[in-house]
């Protein structure tokens, strides 16, 4: 996006000059700035400095037949010009570009929500179930999760923008529906739409209540529009502790979920 917007301005920006009339080499000396813009955000601020040179270099020679007509006093301060935009263009959109980067990284790092649904992601669940499993067995509590699969085909008979639509919705009314302390989680793959609740301080009684009613609610939800689920596939509770390897497998999954989001 970044990149796009930014070759899209520089060339209106020269196009503009064309049309003005302004001198065919102040024109290719705005086109020059499109490299530098490359070189930057492809290699940051060395990239951007050393774009910046060869295009002073370009436009110099560029400028040297009239340097020869009429000596190179009358240049010096429109080549310096050129040298310091070109050279400061290089040196700050590459830094800029750094900052940006890092600061992206730093927010997939983060990322705990997911795009789809606006509930948390796959990355929220390994956060949030070893933090619950942690406070399991230090103070004999207990803990559940409970988990439905929706295979991602039936969505085919929805357009992109339904399905989007579809999700959107689903997220906010389990957001909605879920207590204070209860987490949802949301990750998807080729396959499967995976939907998991964690559910502190919550037993075996509790997390079959829990089950039976979020299994009928996103069915439900479900088919009013549209969208039909495999009876068989129906929401499955796991308990912890006494769910041990069931919450391993599950932990498995989403971590491979969250290592195909966040590469």
């Amino acid at each position: 996006m970044l990149l796009i917007t930014g070759l899209t301005v520089l060339g209106l920006v020269a196009l503009v000059s064309f049309v003005r009339g302004v001198d065919t080499v102040e024109v290719v000396a705005t086109l020059l700035f499109l490299p530098i813009f490359l070189a930057f955000v492809y290699g940051g601020m060395r990239g951007g400095v050393a774009a910046a040179v060869v295009a002073t270099g370009i436009y110099a020679a560029l400028r040297t037949p009239a340097i020869e007509a009429i000596g190179i006093g009358e240049f010096t301060g429109l080549l310096a010009a050129r040298a310091a935009a070109y050279l400061i263009f290089g040196a700050l959109g590459g830094w800029s570009t750094q900052v940006l980067e890092g600061s992206l990284d730093k927010l997939a790092l983060y990322d705990e929500i997911d795009d789809e649904t606006g509930l948390h992601n796959a990355r929220y669940l390994l956060h949030q179930t070893d933090l619950e499993m942690a406070r399991a067995l230090r103070y004999q509590t207990l803990f559940s999760v409970v988990a439905l699969d929706v295979p991602v085909t039936s969505f085919q008979s929805l357009s992109t923008r339904q399905r989007r639509a579809v999700l959107r919705d689903l997220g906010r009314q389990l957001a909605e529906g879920v207590r204070a302390v209860d987490h949802v989680v949301h990750a998807s793959d080729h396959r499967l739409h995976r939907l998991v609740a964690i559910l502190p301080e919550t037993g075996p009684e509790g997390a079959e209540v829990f089950r039976e009613r979020f299994d009928e609610r996103v069915r439900l939800f479900f088919t009013a529009r549209g969208v039909t689920l495999d009876s068989a596939g129906a929401a499955r509770a796991i308990v912890f502790p006494g769910g041990e390897a069931e919450m391993e497998e599950l932990r498995v999954a989403f971590r491979q979920l969250d290592a195909d989001q966040h590469r």
